[in-house]
């Protein structure tokens, strides 16, 4: 019984350091990291002025029930370095963690290409402080490859731990924009596999007696 107290701080010590591990290994953006709940998120975002409000996905967008969407994403508009910026947080389905944040920065029509250089040189220092660079990630395929000659985008990638960080800017006829995606692996790992687990039980609501007939 002498030993107990010991015991409970000992279990409680190596909670915190699992805290402070996973926290360590958590993407950061602003006021937002990965892990946060979709509740944390727009709390965060309320704190610094800016609505973070569900993402509809579009005017012909199915609404599903809540226990059942597979992508769960909110977004906020924002202003970044003197632009216009949008950044969409993507939840896992049933846990509702984020596991992924794309922030997308827009030059306006009068800007050159030159503007969209100098901005993504500038965020690519930022990175390159906090991140290893592993370079320009290779397209998925030949035709990726020649599609992005063709649209003239330029892409870098850094990695740590479990967070994978990739920048792609490209250059069009309305402007440019330099495009920042975060992932946390692991979450997004987790959140694949309650992405099907979602797409189970929406294929058990729908497909009623039928399961039978194989």
């Amino acid at each position: 019984m002498i030993l107990m107290p010991a015991i409970k701080r000992t279990i409680s010590a190596l909670s915190l350091l699992l805290l402070a591990s996973a926290s360590a290994d958590a993407f950061v953006f602003d006021v937002w990291k990965s892990g946060m709940k979709t509740d944390r998120v727009i709390e965060a975002g309320k704190k610094k002025g800016v609505a973070v409000k569900l993402d509809s996905g579009g005017l012909f967008s199915k609404k599903e029930p809540e226990d059942l969407a597979v992508k769960v994403e909110y977004h906020c508009n924002t202003k970044l370095m003197g632009y216009d910026a949008k950044i969409l947080f993507s939840f896992a389905p049933l846990s509702r963690v984020l596991h992924t944040l794309r922030v997308t920065v827009k030059l306006p029509m009068s800007s050159e290409k030159a503007d969209m250089d100098v901005l993504a040189d500038s965020i690519a220092r930022q990175l390159d402080v906090k991140y290893k660079e592993q370079g320009e990630p290779a397209a998925e395929s030949m035709i990726g490859g020649m599609v992005d000659k063709m649209r003239d985008v330029k892409r870098r990638s850094w990695k740590s731990g479990s967070d994978t960080v990739t920048m792609e800017s490209q250059w069009k006829m309305v402007g440019g924009e330099v495009a920042v995606l975060y992932v946390d692996d692991k979450l997004a790992e987790k959140a694949g596999v309650e992405d099907r687990q979602v797409r189970e039980k929406k294929l058990e609501r729908s497909s009623g007696s039928d399961r039978s007939k194989f």
